[in-house]
């Protein structure tokens, strides 16, 4: 006879987590109705007075697709290999590589900070000047040949693109359609609520909401996959936040912005207008509803010259939000600045009052990985040395503007003993002073094998040839993405036990105050 015991034994986690949430109501008396937050001080409370601690997840790659998260196309610097390869001159795109370094368009020739000082076309244009000293002419022609015929897919635009060339607006809008209603589904909340979180960060894409060709004119397309996430969100008692990922013009020089190396939100008004009308419609539709906690105005805004050209683009978009909607809690990020020598010990956050902004987060986003400052004498990345850091400029900017501060994304991202504690070493920090947060990210598709937790659910089997946009047929592109269900997904137990651990720790307020503890 086997025993319930016996048969969860050999069920996977995500199966056991599925049933446990299911069997638990989560409506009428047996549920406490979402209750609106704001802002008191340095914390979020609910709308009766009790003290809450933000502690969420990223739905990452869905409304945004990066096509490294499903592993749907290979980024640009592994395509270009993958084209020398096929065309014999991989050993000599290697050595440009060497020769020409690393792409670093954040920094000039002297280490400075410096937004876009060059594109990925001009480091690009830069390797295949230096490939032409090193490889056969023959080789380097049939090279270059394929090169333009087969360009490198940066970013969701430029895989957009492609595809409508390829199969229609009919075919793209099959692929499109499929991804959406398989990547992220109902099943996604129920698991992120069983394993305790409170609420879901949702990146989005202005062009799922609105066309190039025709701005400020809004469709439902994104609206309408918002709607669900919102429904599922209240279904399995979770808050989310709206996280607007991809802006027109490109607010960083990052592929997450839904394209690469450009970087005119901050000098376009035009594109901030535009920002600023869709948060408007945003607003106008979600305002009053408990269950959208914040707005995260824009994803790392990481091409603002300086604290006056962010503070005058953020403030359009927080105007335009508070004309429909006065008391949903803004989020603003730093967009990585306080990394930066010129902001690291003075600051960059402009003063909320001064700036007449009400119930607002200040966000700071990180990623600990080996890097020579934070590092061991074993070369592990040292990440008890890096949370010190990171709480240093996150009293910096709390003491200094008294508002609630949240780390929106970070992530040890490997699987290393040494990282995974190091995610509980974070993860306490935050809980210790009231600080809040959600990881990076929820599902990842591991292709390679490397080790990493990058998700929290990883693609259980082995990956598949990493498809090629430009050559494969769209029925075989939309097999790949019914791989994307979570029945073929993993949880990544050790990684889920500190988790789980940690948002089980107790609720404690960032100021001194009496503000009771939610039960």
């Amino acid at each position: 006879m086997i025993t319930l015991k016996q048969h969860f034994a050999d069920m996977p986690r995500s199966f056991i987590l599925s049933f446990i949430i299911a069997c638990v109501p989560v409506s009428g008396t047996n549920a406490r109705a979402l209750e609106s937050l704001t802002v008191k001080g340095k914390d979020v409370i609910t709308e009766s007075g009790n003290l809450m601690s933000m502690r969420g997840m990223n739905f990452g790659g869905w409304l945004l697709m990066e096509t490294w998260i499903p592993s749907i196309e290979m980024e640009w610097h592994d395509h270009l290999p993958r084209l020398a390869k096929e065309t014999g001159v991989l050993k000599e795109l290697r050595k440009s590589l060497r020769i020409i370094g690393e792409y670093m368009p954040d920094e000039d020739k002297d280490g400075n900070f410096t937004p876009m000082a060059y594109t990925h076309d001009e480091y690009i244009a830069r390797l295949h000047v230096e490939l032409a000293k090193h490889a056969p002419a023959h080789k380097l022609e049939e090279y270059m040949e394929l090169f333009d015929r087969e360009p490198s897919v940066f970013a969701a635009k430029q895989m957009d693109r492609i595809l409508r060339e390829r199969f229609g607006d009919t075919g793209t809008q099959k692929f499109w359609d499929a991804f959406h209603d398989t990547w992220i589904t109902e099943r996604d909340f129920q698991l992120a609520r069983s394993h305790g979180f409170n609420f879901i960060r949702i990146p989005f894409w202005y062009r799922w909401f609105e066309s190039d060709n025709r701005p400020y004119q809004h469709h439902e397309y994104g609206f309408r996959y918002l709607d669900k996430a919102i429904a599922w969100a209240a279904k399995h008692h979770l808050y989310v936040m709206l996280d607007f990922h991809g802006a027109p013009g490109g607010q960083s020089p990052w592929d997450h912005t839904g394209t690469l190396s450009e970087i005119e939100f901050f000098r376009n008004k035009d594109y901030q207008k535009r920002t600023a009308s869709l948060w408007k419609e945003i607003a106008r539709r979600y305002a009053k509803n408990p269950v959208v906690w914040a707005y995260d105005l824009l994803n790392e805004p990481f091409s603002a010259t300086d604290t006056k050209n962010w503070a005058e683009a953020h403030d359009v978009i927080y105007d335009a939000i508070r004309e429909t909607d006065p008391d949903t809690i803004i989020v603003m990020e730093d967009g990585y600045k306080l990394e930066f020598p010129r902001w690291t010990n003075k600051g960059f956050f402009p003063s909320p009052k001064e700036m007449g902004w009400d119930s607002v987060i200040y966000s700071l986003h990180f990623y600990s990985g080996a890097d020579p400052l934070f590092s061991d004498e074993k070369g592990l990345a040292d990440h008890k040395k890096r949370s010190q850091e990171i709480l240093r400029l996150a009293h910096l900017v709390q003491d200094r503007h008294k508002v609630p501060i949240y780390f929106g994304e970070f992530s040890t991202m490997g699987n290393h003993p040494n990282d995974i504690e190091g995610m509980r070493t974070f993860l306490t920090m935050f809980n210790e002073h009231g600080l809040h947060w959600s990881p990076w990210t929820w599902k990842y598709v591991d292709d390679d094998k490397e080790g990493t937790i990058w998700g929290l659910y990883q693609y259980s089997k082995d990956w598949p040839v990493t498809p090629n946009i430009h050559r494969d047929s769209l029925e075989s592109l939309l097999k790949i993405i019914s791989r994307y269900t979570m029945d073929n997904f993993v949880l990544i137990e050790p990684y889920a036990d500190i988790l789980n651990e940690c948002l089980a720790q107790p609720v404690k307020p960032a100021s001194t105050s009496n503000i009771p503890v939610i039960p």
